[in-house]
């Protein structure tokens, strides 16, 4: 159905869009009363002093003892920026879906996005206000379990909830109109290049532990969380070609997403392998009660890169290649094997169409005029 046929929008909003934004206002209210109530809370001028420039990012977050144990679930800190930020896409998020319903006359958005989509929020309001984000300057163990969460795990369920294909398909003709040609523009398209978005994930990723920033990161707060933000786009820009099914210029092939998978793999066994290697540990903040070495920390930290990495990659990994193999399976039984099928499922893959039937897919007019389209788009693009 065109999107000029559809419905007129709504003048007001649904009635689940507005319980979301009354239960986002008072989590944001509560947010600033946590970082009054930690800033009301220090000691004289140093204290405020200190107090005032932390209370934004560190509320209230205080490494006791070792990380291990319940720790693990019962340390926390109030990072109000970044959970601001996670409370407004939350809001926004849920609010699209509610709009969607109303707007759109095709089938209702599937709960698993929406779940992928908050599962992702979760996992980076663990990472900026969890226990690893408490340790995260004591810890250089508890550091990187935040780096890969942020960089790997958060950013891929964010995508897998298509947030750019829901807000175009929420949205009225005008406003989807313009937001699919600015993903498809210029600057959306250089940025989601495929070698761009690789070369951006290994300087990230080797910049920011294999040079002396990283001592940096682990001694000032607020270049770290400059390095929460940094990792987290650079994730998104990486895992949107990988994970993600938006309406960008980028719809690469199964292969091609498994060889990038392949390659930032790589990149993350380097890492790790020279962070295993070190002589010298980085940088860590004393906290007391917690007797480590810093070496073995850092050697430690290294391996939780080199397998943590690794092992979320080729979770994204099998996951997209069951999925390929779910396409190719769900054609007919009467066509002329793995192969054929294989070929079918490459072909809707790459140009959007629905292959005809076996027997007369090369000779299809429709067919090759689709393909021949696709070849078009390429060739455009050289």
């Amino acid at each position: 159905m065109d999107r000029s046929e559809q419905p007129s929008p709504v003048k007001r909003l649904p009635v689940a869009a507005v319980a979301v934004w009354t239960a986002s206002l008072a989590a944001l209210v509560a947010l600033g009363l946590a970082v009054a109530h930690y800033l009301s809370g220090t000691a004289g001028m140093a204290g405020m002093s200190h107090g005032g420039a932390s209370a934004w990012v560190r509320g209230g977050g205080n490494p006791v003892g070792g990380l291990l144990g319940r720790r693990l679930l019962t340390a926390w800190q109030v990072d109000a920026l970044a959970l601001i930020m996670l409370v407004l896409l939350t809001a926004w998020y849920l609010t699209a879906v509610a709009l969607r319903a109303i707007r759109s006359s095709g089938p209702r958005w599937p709960i698993t996005r929406t779940l992928l989509f908050l599962l992702g929020v979760a996992v980076t309001a663990y990472a900026t206000s969890g226990a690893i984000a408490v340790y995260d300057q004591a810890l250089f163990t508890a550091h990187m379990a935040g780096h890969l969460a942020l960089v790997m795990l958060a950013p891929a369920l964010l995508v897998a909830g298509r947030p750019l294909r829901l807000a175009i398909e929420s949205s009225t003709p005008s406003r989807a109109a313009r937001i699919e040609r600015i993903a498809k523009g210029r600057v959306v398209t250089a940025i989601t290049c495929p070698p761009v978005a690789l070369v951006t994930y290994t300087v990230v990723i080797v910049g920011s532990h294999l040079t002396g920033l990283m001592d940096v990161f682990m001694r000032n707060t607020w270049a770290g969380q400059l390095e929460h933000l940094v990792y987290l786009l650079a994730g998104l820009q990486f895992f949107v070609l990988i994970v993600g099914d938006e309406p960008i210029r980028w719809r690469l092939a199964s292969p091609v997403r498994w060889l990038l998978l392949a390659l930032a793999m790589a990149v993350d066994t380097f890492t790790g392998i020279v962070l295993m290697q070190l002589s010298e540990p980085i940088t860590m903040r004393p906290v007391p009660g917690l007797d480590v070495n810093a070496l073995s920390d850092t050697h430690t930290g290294g391996a939780i890169m080199w397998f943590g990495g690794d092992g979320l990659m080729a979770v994204v990994m099998v996951t997209l290649v069951l999925a390929w193999l779910r396409r190719v399976d769900s054609t007919t039984p009467d066509e002329k094997g793995w192969l054929e099928q294989a070929r079918r499922a490459t072909f809707a893959e790459h140009t959007g169409a629905q292959a005809p039937e076996a027997e007369i897919f090369d000779a299809d007019d429709a067919a090759r005029a689709a393909y021949n389209q696709w070849l078009s788009g390429l060739e455009k693009h050289q």
